[in-house]
């Protein structure tokens, strides 16, 4: 019952999407959650994919995919997006620490922010205009869980960057252990299954090392991570994971 819990935990506080009963309240579930991570992938990936095909059974390929972007940010409420809008107005224009958490708070928007989630969507629109129609369904939900499992990789190798009392959505206290880690590999890594191809398996290692190299970079900044950099990292990602795919089996 406790892993129903979390899992039901996880979907509402990284959807937008309600539930038809009431959901126990634990602080501790909000760290533990992230082991969750990526079947929210599957669920925001699959709506995505929907979303995409019915459209695109009557319209270009072009304004599927935009309807598609679209209805993932309305599902997500446009978490992971605003954490990397955040990241750049914080990492572009703070210059210490103290300064880039301080921004990374502030719920205004930056010439950083603004041109950054810009250029964001038009990479995601612009690899997957590009892409076989057949295979963008797939592609979408590898993206999406892919992404969000390298999130993990941050979580368990550095610590928080603000002090614990600040957090109000997560209690840092309780870690990720190895073994939800690994059952969270396997789900993360289980749309792979999908390809028919070798080429997939190239989007393990990039996403690994984006997130360690982002790691060690936040780390060096602002002595950790917090919400906004996972979801920063997820976000470009997603990208990468879409770009790679694209080169091998788009």
């Amino acid at each position: 019952m406790r892993e129903l819990n979390i899992l039901f935990s996880s979907i509402l506080y990284f959807t937008r999407l309600p539930l038809p009963f009431k959901v126990e309240y634990r602080k501790e579930n909000q760290q533990l959650a992230l082991t969750w991570f990526p079947m929210i992938g599957f669920i925001v990936g699959g709506l995505g994919a929907l979303v995409f095909w019915l459209p695109h059974l009557y319209l270009p390929q072009s304004v599927a995919v935009i309807v598609s972007l679209g209805a993932s940010v309305l599902v997500t409420g446009a978490f992971h997006e605003d954490g990397f809008a955040d990241v750049c107005d914080a990492f572009g224009g703070g210059y210490s620490k103290d300064q880039r958490l301080k921004i990374m708070k502030d719920s205004r928007v930056g010439a950083y922010a603004l041109i950054g989630v810009v250029l964001l969507f038009a990479l995601k629109i612009a690899l997957l205009i590009e892409i076989n129609a057949l295979w963008i369904p797939v592609i979408l939900i590898t993206s999406h869980v892919l992404s969000r499992w390298s999130t993990l990789i941050i979580s368990m190798g550095w610590s928080y960057a603000r002090p614990t009392g600040e957090s109000k959505s997560r209690d840092t206290s309780h870690p990720i252990s190895w073994m939800r880690f690994f059952w969270a590999t396997v789900l993360g890594f289980s749309p792979l299954l999908l390809f028919e191809s070798w080429w997939v398996l190239v989007t393990v290692p990039v996403v690994t090392v984006f997130s360690l190299l982002s790691g060690k970079w936040f780390q060096k900044r602002i002595g950790g991570y917090t919400g906004d950099c996972l979801g920063a990292v997820q976000q470009v990602n997603e990208v990468l994971v879409m770009a790679v795919l694209l080169i091998g089996v788009g």
